[in-house]
């Protein structure tokens, strides 16, 4: 199955070996043709519509949550919230936190030490507002989640959870169904599923999770749309940081009365075309399979790259060095060489790679690293494109 032929940007760079899909992914022909195909024919602004394009535009954009919550099981596409980057989405979930008077001072929130900065800017942001206590659990040799230091931290002060699933180094699969079932009922467990979603699907009530955040640039859509999901209850309960157009049902002179769910968390015109690049995303993984073909892709580059990294002796993997619970991303220094270096030469040699602390400075500084070169695999790579990122590799080396 020629998967690379699905994407127009190969056929039009042919020399191309893209290797930084962790960071945003190709597009699929069927995603760019629906996005113009849905400007030419059928857009149109939603929520307050009579004629003809307008319901198409609103069945598609309903139609897109309604994916994404059968994706995560999830009960209802009114969970689901569009946002426009996770900086955006964890912002909007810490900030309703405060303004529902759910966290206060002395509060502890838990996160791991690997959090990606949008996962700890924001709680840093609230630390510094309202005087909450952040407290950050470390990882084993292996990088999994070193569950006898969460026990000891996971204290009767802690209110939150807040981790992510897959790390964006060290690319270890965190178990967080077993943070779920060890969480109690005062506690809030948030999720940050960027990392995650491109890989295999979630299950929201297995996780025990209260809020998952993730992004679908990630995943084959076009930038610029993240999912929040929040369960009905907490989304019923908590305030908005933004409110104005759709999200506001009434206002007379001295009060106002929030729209319902999910209105109430979306004000504003929402970018339309990006719920459509996302419903046709979700239907293009539908058509290779499902997640069961990403997995086989996936399993079968992570042995072949892993194999060839062991060869390379001065190479070393910010990862264990076990094939099991990860994914298909390779974060490596070599001591004598910068990380932008080795990109600057990949680049020469038009092979598409990540360098630097990739917004996990914290996680870095504390196994004294001070930057990383990241190669990252996705379902259009081949061991071709793996091979010959070994051949410039060694050129480097």
């Amino acid at each position: 199955m020629n998967i690379k032929k699905d994407f127009p940007i190969f056929e039009n760079n042919p020399w191309l070996i893209f290797l930084d899909s962790t960071s945003s992914t190709q597009k699929p022909k069927m995603v760019i043709e629906w996005i113009k195909y849905y400007l030419d024919n059928c857009y149109s602004n939603i929520h307050r519509w009579m004629y003809s394009i307008a319901t198409k535009s609103e069945k598609m954009y309903v139609d897109s949550k309604q994916k994404v919550a059968d994706m995560i099981w999830a009960d209802d596409y009114k969970e689901i919230i569009y946002t426009y980057n996770s900086t955006y989405a964890s912002n909007i979930l810490t900030w309703s936190l405060r303004l529902s008077h759910i966290l206060k001072k002395w509060d502890k929130v838990l996160l791991s030490i690997v959090e990606h900065h949008a996962n700890i800017v924001p709680w840093l942001i609230l630390k510094d507002e309202i005087g909450i206590e952040i407290e950050y659990i470390n990882v084993d040799e292996n990088y999994d989640l070193d569950f006898d230091d969460f026990t000891k931290k996971y204290d009767e002060k802690v209110k939150v959870i807040s981790l992510t699933h897959v790390s964006n180094v060290t690319w270890q699969v965190f178990d967080l169904e077993r943070v779920g079932k060890i969480k109690r009922d005062d506690t809030l467990f948030v999720i940050d599923a960027s990392q995650s979603i491109p890989h295999f699907k979630l299950d929201v009530k297995k996780l025990n999770a209260d809020f998952i955040f993730f992004t679908w640039h990630k995943i084959l859509a076009d930038a610029g749309i993240w999912v929040l999901w929040w369960k009905t209850e907490l989304l019923e309960k908590l305030t908005p940081v933004f409110s104005w157009g759709g999200a506001i049902w009434k206002v007379d002179e001295c009060s106002f009365t929030y729209s319902k769910l999910p209105n109430k968390f979306e004000p504003g015109t929402p970018n339309l075309t990006w719920a459509v690049s996302l419903l046709k995303a979700i239907e293009y993984i539908e058509s290779i399979w499902w997640f069961k073909k990403v997995e086989e892709i996936e399993n079968d580059l992570v042995e072949y790259a892993l194999e060839k990294f062991k060869l390379r002796k001065s190479v070393k993997l910010i990862w264990s060095t076990k094939s099991e619970n990860r994914v298909w991303v390779f974060s490596f220094v070599i001591e004598w060489i910068h990380s932008h270096d080795v990109a600057d030469i990949m680049a020469e040699n038009n092979i598409c790679i990540r360098s630097g602390m990739h917004c996990a400075h914290p996680f870095l500084n504390k196994i004294w690293v001070a930057h990383t070169s990241r190669m990252s695999l996705y379902i259009y790579n081949t061991r071709e494109d793996i091979d010959r990122f070994f051949e410039i590799l060694d050129k480097i080396l």
